[in-house]
């Protein structure tokens, strides 16, 4: 049973410890991360800043040690780095920048549009002539086909990349896609091509003093060492990688070590020890949001409940394994998950089912390890050896053809003859039996493939047909509520504004009346443009949907702003807004949305806030890593329990509150303002008691990680 298993330690390993990045170690301390976040935020707060090819390949290089720490962080830095390589048409930048976005996919098991962002990058580093990004696109393609289980297209790519690093790089970079290989044959089950893999890379390590790298080496010759039987030492090496992992505090390594302690309690027969290892590893990968890593470990904890005979409980584990293999198109564990469902259906006296999962664990099994991908991977790997060796070997048959000339020939001769007569009769063989198997396969898939796109050409028709109906109802709801609005809400300020006009008109006013009328019109015109703003937004998010276009932003040019924008209302009830921002409150996020939700919640302040009161507007790291938290908090009326619970309700018409001054408003501010919110990542809450003031505190993401 452990052979299957095996996938997912090598699988795990070569994200972890082999597919290293260029010029970064996997355990960068924290303070020195720290530190080159630090160094880009000066960078990019410089006065006229333009990106630069050093800051943009320091943005590649954060993002990478970002792999395995926070795969968020690693995509938003490569999309940061791609948006500059663009600008300034940096090709080696735009490379590392699509590298570290399929990275980012395949930690996340999307492993098709990983290889679409690979390819972008492979087609731009070819032209370029770009050494390092074309050898590291190559082995990252390599694992992609690698964690599908495509093993003879990974060790293609695999020595793509070997073929260019020893004509153009380092041996330290050599020795990364030698242990690649090693992982690939040693998942194949050829151990000792493996071991001399990884033997070659432990030896360059070694003299480049690369202690990660050194590292990596042990830990795939310690597997070596478990498939060869050597329990004890496997246990041994496992148990000081997971210590190194919780000492670090790293969620890969932990998870690994966790998940290959259970692997080998299982082997002994442990099963309680087993599951508890495999559930600890599950735990960790959840954490991580590693959906893979997540199958692999609930296919552990399966097959340990099925040696306990904790029947449903196994089921249930392994068909949540086989959904998650089955999305992320992993043969080899397919095949696996149907053996064990077959095992378990078995115990429960299930035999339609039983047979069922066995049949499929066949037809998996079949199309994955055969001769035929062993013979072609021995030819690949062959190839590339004997091509190194090619001029040694001829020169050493010319001196032996010297001395053995007339026994040599013969035995040609006669060897010639019988390989001629053995390949002209396989041929025939083969030819023969290639015939029936593609007459028969070609016929099922095409019957298969029919049906197929008749289901799915039905079922895209009727999500169609109901995504239709629902925007028509959506739309028409929308036109019922914004006719609402515009008929109730609107009415009294127009009325009022027009009265004020007319006015104007009728009466001889003096320059002293005319400029008191003027301030109240300039107040009526300025509050019905608000409320048409905050109405065409509503209505364009409920019609077409909020669309957000983040960039960075000063908090306090957007404060100091809307500061402004309110000032003739707060002058007019002597409210005082103070302006307490930490300095650098520098944000990511959609600077018309933000402000138009800022000027919401200032606006309802002010409304609520009797004549002489304050409004203080303040900002602090918040809680949630990468994000600012903006509060402002009055000393007005507050509210109600029942008032709080209500505040955000996307429901219009509903019974409005009054400001201190007899104020209207149409109750869309804070809805608009939560989406807008929400919509940029971000969270709002409010705290407020009766005649004690409100605070509403929001978060928006931080320009720098």
């Amino acid at each position: 049973m452990a052979a299957f298993f095996n996938l997912k330690i090598i699988f795990s390993i070569a994200a972890f410890l082999s597919v290293m990045f260029a010029t970064h170690s996997l355990y960068a301390q924290t303070d020195t991360i720290q530190s080159q976040v630090d160094e880009l935020q000066a960078l990019e707060n410089r006065e006229n800043f333009s990106p630069t090819i050093n800051f943009i390949d320091q943005l590649n290089r954060l993002g990478e040690i970002y792999y395995h720490r926070n795969p968020d962080s690693l995509y938003l830095l490569a999309m940061k780095s791609l948006k500059a390589s663009e600008q300034i048409s940096y090709t080696a930048g735009k490379v590392d920048a699509y590298r570290n976005i399929g990275a980012y996919h395949n930690l996340k098991g999307e492993y098709t549009q990983a290889l679409s962002y690979f390819k972008e990058g492979l087609s731009l580093a070819e032209k370029e002539e770009y050494w390092l990004g074309l050898a590291n696109i190559y082995n990252s393609m390599g694992l992609n086909d690698y964690e599908r289980g495509n093993y003879s297209d990974a060790v293609t790519h695999y020595l793509q990349a070997l073929k260019i690093k020893e004509k153009h790089l380092s041996k330290l970079e050599q020795s990364k896609t030698l242990n690649n290989l090693g992982l690939v044959f040693m998942d194949f089950g050829d151990i000792e091509k493996a071991l001399a893999y990884h033997t070659r890379a432990l030896k360059i390590r070694e003299a480049y003093n690369d202690q990660t790298g050194i590292a990596s080496s042990r830990i795939n010759i310690a597997l070596i060492y478990k498939e060869r039987g050597e329990l004890e030492e496997a246990m041994s090496q496992f148990e000081a990688t997971l210590e190194l992992g919780l000492k670090m505090n790293n969620r890969q390594l932990i998870s690994v070590s966790y998940f290959n302690i259970g692997e080998l309690f299982l082997l002994r027969g442990a099963n309680e020890n087993a599951y508890r290892n495999f559930e600890k590893a599950y735990f960790v990968d959840k954490e991580r949001e590693d959906l893979v890593g997540i199958g692999f470990d609930l296919l552990g904890m399966g097959e340990a409940q099925l040696n306990m005979n904790q029947l449903h409980k196994a089921k249930q584990n392994i068909q949540e394994s086989l959904e998650i293999f089955v999305e992320s198109d992993i043969k080899s564990n397919i095949d696996k998950s149907h053996l064990l469902l077959s095992k378990v259906f078995e115990k429960m006296n299930d035999n339609a089912q039983a047979l069922h999962h066995f049949k499929l664990h066949k037809l998996y099994q079949d199309s994955i390890v055969n001769l035929e991908t062993n013979k072609q991977i021995q030819e690949i790997s062959a190839k590339y050896e004997f091509d190194k060796k090619e001029t040694e070997l001829l020169q050493q048959q010319k001196e032996k053809d010297l001395l053995n000339e007339k026994r040599i020939a013969q035995n040609i001769r006669n060897g010639v003859s019988i390989i001629l007569i053995i390949l002209l009769i396989a041929f025939i063989l083969a030819i023969r039996s290639i015939k029936v198997q593609t007459k028969a396969k070609a016929l099922v898939t095409k019957q298969r493939n029919e049906y197929e796109k008749l289901n799915k050409r039905l079922l895209l028709q009727k999500k169609e047909n109901e995504k239709i109906t629902k925007q028509l109802f959506q739309v028409n709801e929308t036109k019922d509520k914004i006719f609402s609005i515009v008929g109730h809400d609107l009415k009294s300020p127009v009325t009022s504004l027009k009265g004020l006009m007319q006015y104007v008109v009728d009466e001889n006013l003096d320059r002293k009346e005319f400029l008191l009328v003027s301030k109240q019109l300039r107040n009526e015109v300025e509050q019905v443009h608000f409320t048409l703003v905050n109405l065409l937004n509503w209505a364009k998010g409920q019609m077409r949907g909020i669309v957000t276009d983040p960039t960075t932003i000063s908090m306090h040019q957007l404060v100091e702003q809307n500061i402004s924008l309110n000032e003739p209302i707060s002058k007019n009830k002597n409210i005082e807004i103070v302006d307490e921002l930490e300095e650098n409150t520098i944000c990511y996020a959609d600077k018309d949305q933000i402000s138009l939700a800022l000027r919401n919640v200032l606006n309802n302040a002010i409304k609520f806030t009797p004549k002489g009161g304050k409004i203080i507007i303040s900002s602090k790291k918040a809680a949630r890593q990468g994000f600012w938290e903006i509060s402002i908090q009055d000393n007005g009326i507050g509210m109600s329990d029942e008032i709080l619970k209500n505040l955000f309700s996307k429901e219009l018409g509903g019974k409005q509150q009054y400001g201190t001054e007899g104020e209207k408003g149409t109750g869309l501010g804070l809805q608009l303002t939560k989406d807008f919110i929400v919509k940029n990542g971000g969270e709002i809450k409010v705290s407020s008691k009766p005649n004690n003031g409100t605070t509403f505190t929001f978060t928006i993401p931080s320009a720098y990680v």
